[in-house]
């Protein structure tokens, strides 16, 4: 799971405070948990994604979401939504890649599109030219073109592949958390004081 949530720690915020101010916390933690979560966290961590990742796919981009607290759960939470999670949580966590099918793609020379990806249908369109095939040379899979000088490598199959950590989500989100919270709450605080007289 790639997820960060935000509980609410109010003992250092109540004391001195008197019976009629102690009613509004509830309200005031639950709104500032939830902008923490809302207005900081989440922006920091789509800002994260934009550094990190080289030309990320606007549908990565629209992975990170939030859960609000409320009054009753004064819990907010960010998060990667599980269709974005599926590719982010190795580069988050780090390890070993297998492919869900036979092999990995990787590249040697062929043209990316403008996110650094192979184009959809790549595969099927080289493997459907008469100058090409799929299979193995000196001890190295991939797909091959015939040429006049030889074989060229178009594309490298891999069983597996290893990543390092290098997302950072966890960091990015409990920094900006610990950063904005207090003046959140803050703002929170005077808020329901003054709504309530």
């Amino acid at each position: 799971m790639i997820d960060v949530s935000f509980e609410s720690n109010i003992r250092e915020w109540t004391a001195g405070m008197v019976a009629f101010e102690r009613q509004q916390l509830p309200f005031a933690t639950a709104k500032a948990l939830t902008d923490v979560a809302r207005l900081d966290v989440k922006p920091e961590i789509e800002r994260r994604i934009e550094v990190v990742f080289d030309k990320p796919t606007d549908f990565t981009k629209r992975g990170v979401a939030y859960r609000p607290a409320n009054k009753s759960m004064l819990v907010s939470k960010v998060f990667i939504m599980d269709a974005q999670e599926r590719y982010l949580k190795i580069e988050e966590h780090g390890g070993l890649r297998v492919p869900a099918k036979r092999a990995l793609a990787i590249p040697a020379g062929q043209k990316l599109n403008s996110y650094g990806n192979l184009p959809r249908g790549t595969v099927q369109r080289l493997l459907a030219r008469k100058d090409t095939f799929s299979g193995r040379v000196n001890g190295k899979g991939g797909i091959w073109q015939r040429t006049r000088k030889g074989l060229k490598l178009l594309i490298a199959w891999r069983d597996e592949a290893t990543y390092s950590p290098r997302f950072g989500f966890n960091e990015t989100a409990r920094s900006s958390a610990e950063l904005h919270i207090h003046r959140r709450f803050d703002a929170a605080f005077s808020q329901a004081l003054a709504s309530a007289r």
